[in-house]
């Protein structure tokens, strides 16, 4: 296809890019995971994702979350952070937005911002693609919007 007659130099651009270096050269931290209140498996993360919350790769977040997105969440915030995901999502909003506090691989905990979004997927079903942001260099890094 990209090298079709008629093509758009600018498609021909587009087809240039592969998942795994648009993954990895994003400026933020994403996770994919599986949209079922009973079984929210994740399916990817990127390295940005994996660095921030230091896991070293796919086989130990998969280990130590038991494969399950909710093991991110901290304990006491689960049930309301899950509640609210949901809400949001059952009101008919194709995005969530959540502040909560990310289980590292270490046991420590990392402030983030959640911006997640469902869509339906032909192999998987519905999914949520999530993007992380560091709470407190957000804060840092944007104090004006924060103190007012």
């Amino acid at each position: 296809m990209a090298y079709r007659e008629g093509l758009e130099l600018m498609a021909r651009k587009q087809l240039g890019f592969a998942f795994r270096d648009i993954s990895e050269h994003l400026p933020g931290a994403f996770i994919i995971y599986r949209a079922d209140k009973e079984d929210d498996e994740p399916f990817y993360a990127n390295q940005e994702f994996l660095h921030m919350a230091g896991y070293k790769d796919m086989d130990e977040l998969f280990r130590l979350t038991k494969k399950s997105f909710s093991n991110l969440i901290r304990e006491d915030e689960k049930k309301k952070i899950e509640a609210s995901i949901w809400k949001q999502i059952d009101n008919g909003n194709g995005n969530d937005y959540i502040h909560f506090h990310l289980r590292r691989a270490d046991g420590s905990y990392l402030s983030v911002l959640d911006h997640g979004r469902i869509v339906e997927n032909q192999q998987y079903g519905k999914i949520f693609y999530v993007l992380f942001m560091d709470w407190e260099d957000m804060k840092s890094h944007y104090s004006e919007k924060f103190s007012g």
